[in-house]
């Protein structure tokens, strides 16, 4: 077992353990459970919170078991594959509910106006054309649009900072759930790892990365899109929308096209090496864990949530189901992401590996050639 192979069983580990203890909080009333909250999970819904709440300790409490054998040597590949399984299938469908990919789209969308004031300022500093026709107006649009809107941006923070407080213990569940669920759906991965099975799939989704990475690229632009129409007088998906509202719809739809360009990048040079306008990182190769743990962590949420969300859009009738599908299409995004995330790191070992081996030959070529002349 390799020491990233070590490393990554160890945090799942410590993760399924963590989540072992907060459910045994629940069990002895220490803290509410968050299954009681409708919709936290489909057994909570079907079961109540109470069995819920039980299958989730004995879950993670396998989840530990498994773990600490398979650090023992005690279990091999089938051991950890099963473990693996029984997580992702528990907690990613029968625990799960919407929770997930509210608190992720959240979170990206809390990060938007920072990361769009640092892309502007680069802008300014690296780029002198740029500097002018974007990175300036840019700037003083926001700095304009903040003071003008500061009583409406003062309300997003104000819900913002009550929804925090209030769902603090589901958005702890959810980030917990979805880091534990990562991190055994790469266990799985590394103990399949040089299969015969899983090397034809390997070549089968490199060979086709370029196409897979396209459609899941499509996944965030229906939510994006009709949060853009926020900003119109026939807003999609809402109704009575005040400045606030309007604007948060806005920063939503920054961070869907945040992920709209970030998983093109998984087949763009920019998502191999830094461009230039990075400070401190370009012209350096891009690590392969910077691309791969998001992009998996986020296929991860959008896997979780394709069941919760269908169900939840098919109970209120066929039409808003189909709407529910086109706008949150988790069904094939998650997959489609996953796929182009595999296909990522695969292209990114190879060609790593036959630059090594190029490296390697030249410096044996350089290295024997003195070696006949002596000879001769």
């Amino acid at each position: 077992m390799s020491r990233l192979t070590r490393a990554t069983l160890l945090g799942a580990t410590v993760a399924s353990g963590a989540l072992a203890v907060l459910g045994l909080a629940w069990l002895l009333d220490l803290w509410p459970t968050v299954y009681a909250v409708p919709g936290a999970a489909l057994l909570a819904g079907l079961a109540g919170p109470g069995t819920a709440s039980v299958v989730h300790v004995v879950i993670a409490l396998t989840g530990v078991a498994g773990g600490i054998a398979a650090l023992a040597g005690a279990v091999g590949t089938r051991g950890r594959v099963a473990t693996a399984v029984l997580q992702l299938a528990v907690f990613g469908v029968v625990l799960q509910g919407t929770g997930p990919l509210s608190t992720m789209g959240y979170l990206v969308a809390m990060a938007m106006p920072a990361a769009v004031v640092v892309l502007l300022v680069q802008v300014v500093r690296r780029y002198r054309v740029a500097r002018w026709t974007v990175g300036v107006p840019g700037l003083v649009l926001l700095l304009v649009g903040g003071f003008l809107a500061r009583d409406a941006l003062g309300g997003i923070l104000r819900m913002l900072g009550s929804g925090l407080v209030e769902n603090r213990a589901g958005l702890f569940l959810s980030l917990l759930v979805l880091i534990t669920g990562t991190l055994w759906a790469a266990v799985g991965t590394q103990a399949l790892a040089g299969t015969p099975a899983v090397e034809r799939a390997t070549d089968w989704v490199v060979r086709h990365r370029t196409a897979i990475t396209v459609v899941a690229a499509t996944g965030p632009l229906p939510y994006a899109l009709i949060r853009l129409t926020w900003l119109t007088p026939w807003p999609q998906l809402g109704f009575d929308l005040d400045m606030s509202t309007r604007i948060w719809g806005l920063t939503l739809s920054s961070g869907a096209w945040l992920g709209f360009f970030l998983t093109l990048g998984l087949i763009r040079p920019w998502g191999e090496v830094f461009p230039r306008w990075m400070p401190g990182l370009a012209g350096r190769r891009v690590p392969i864990a910077a691309a791969a743990v998001p992009g998996g962590l986020i296929a991860v949420t959008l896997i979780f949530s394709t069941v919760p969300m269908l169900v939840m859009f098919s109970g209120q009738g066929l039409a808003e189901a189909v709407v529910g599908a086109i706008a949150f299409p988790c069904w094939y995004w998650g997959p489609a992401l996953a796929l182009a995330v595999w296909g990522y790191v695969a292209h990114r070992l190879r060609t790593e590996r036959l630059a090594d081996g190029a490296e390697a030959g030249t410096s044996g070529a350089g290295e024997a050639a003195p070696a006949r002349a002596v000879t001769v």
